[in-house]
C-alpha cells in the first residue's frame, strides 16, 4: 500500500480532533503530505472516522490527482492541494468547525491574541479571510492566498484552517486557536481585553521556534 505509514497517521490525528471537539460527526477534514514523494494523503468524503481503515485515506498529488485509493476524497481537498502548493514548508492541514473558533468567523472578525501561547504558536491574531462556498476552488484559492506565511486562519462563516510542518503541528495550530478564540471571547464578555503587541507576538514565536521541545 502507497504511504501506508502516514495515511494510519492522518486517521489518528483525525480521531483526535473529534475527541477534542474541534469536529462534529464527518465535518472537517486531514491531510499530511509525504516529504519525500510530495504526495498528499487525505481523509475520505463524509466517511465515520472512527471506521476508517489506511485503505479509505485517499492519496493525491498538488494538482488534486488521485495516485492510490477508491473513495472520493474530502470535498475540501482543492483547499488543501492550494495550501501545499503556495507553502513548501506545509506537511500538515488541519481544517475544522470548532465551535468558538467557527463563532468568530461567523462575525467575519479576526481572533485577538490576549494569551501568550496564540502568539508563540500561531504567531499572531487568526485572521479571517473572505467568504467563498466551501468545497470550491475560489474558497481554496482565497484562503490559500491569504494565509501567506501564517499558521492558521478563519473562513468566514465556515471554520479554521490550520498548518504545520507535520499533521501534528497542524492539529495542535487548530486546538491552539479553539482555545485562543474561547478565552478571547470569555475576556470580552468581562471587561477590555488587553491585546498582546504585534512585536512581543512575533518574539514570542521566535522563542518557542528556537527552545520550545525536544532537539
Amino acid at each position: 500500500m502507497l504511504l501506508q505509514e502516514l495515511r494510519e497517521k492522518v486517521i489518528e490525528i483525525a480521531l483526535k480532533a473529534q475527541k477534542e471537539r474541534l469536529i462534529s460527526l464527518t465535518m472537517g477534514n486531514f491531510s499530511a503530505r509525504d516529504k519525500e514523494t510530495g504526495y498528499i494523503c487525505i481523509t475520505p468524503s463524509g466517511m465515520e472516522y472512527d471506521k476508517l481503515t489506511a485503505e479509505d485515506i485517499v492519496v493525491m498529488d498538488a494538482e488534486g490527482n488521485i495516485l492510490d485509493g477508491d473513495r472520493k476524497p474530502s470535498i475540501e481537498h482543492p483547499l488543501h492541494c492550494a495550501v501545499y502548493r503556495r507553502r513548501k514548508d506545509v506537511f500538515g492541514v488541519s481544517h475544522t468547525h470548532s465551535v468558538f473558533a467557527a463563532a468568530w468567523a461567523a462575525c467575519n472578525e479576526n481572533i485577538p491574541v490576549v494569551v501568550a501561547e496564540l502568539a508563540a504558536l500561531v504567531g499572531g491574531p487568526v485572521e479571517c479571510a473572505p467568504y467563498k462556498p466551501m468545497g470550491s476552488s475560489e474558497l481554496a484559492e482565497t484562503a490559500a492566498a491569504h494565509l501567506k506565511d501564517r499558521h492558521a486562519i478563519l473562513l468566514a462563516n465556515h471554520g479554521v484552517l490550520a498548518v504545520g510542518h507535520d499533521i501534528e503541528a497542524a492539529f495542535a495550530n487548530s486546538v491552539v486557536v479553539e482555545e485562543g478564540a474561547k478565552i478571547a471571547y470569555y475576556a470580552r464578555q468581562i471587561g477590555v481585553m488587553r491585546v498582546i503587541p504585534e512585536d512581543e507576538c512575533r518574539s514570542l514565536r521566535k522563542s518557542t521556534l528556537e527552545k520550545y521541545g525536544q532537539k
